[in-house]
């Protein structure tokens, strides 16, 4: 699986002062942006096709909440631990597999 999925601000300080918020695991999340699976690629999130939607609440928090408590979790480790323990989870692999092909997503917690 390609991990390109950034949905982070440059500018943002991440300081850890609690476990994550539950809302946050249990939340669900709308991804827009250029999502493959298969042969089947296109841009998400747009007046013809809605956003990619994930169940957080399916998902595997534990690696992420650990590095998160020890003032670990990079951007670059939350993205690919998003991918594979919380995106993964809800949609599964698919039968091709799923790709973030674009260079830019939109993440909203819903």
């Amino acid at each position: 699986m390609r991990r390109a999925l950034t949905a982070r601000s440059e500018n943002a300080a991440i300081v850890p002062a609690e476990p994550i918020p539950d809302h946050v695991k249990n939340g669900q999340f709308e991804i827009s942006g250029l999502v493959k699976t298969g042969n089947d690629e296109r841009e998400r999130g747009t007046r013809r096709a809605t956003p990619l939607r994930i169940d957080a609440s399916r998902g595997d928090w534990n690696e992420i909440e650990e590095l998160w408590l020890a003032d670990e979790l990079t951007d670059d480790e939350f993205e690919d631990r998003f991918i594979d323990d919380v995106i993964v989870a809800d949609i599964g692999e698919g039968t091709n597999g799923w790709e973030f092909p674009g260079t830019s997503y939109s993440v909203e917690l819903r």
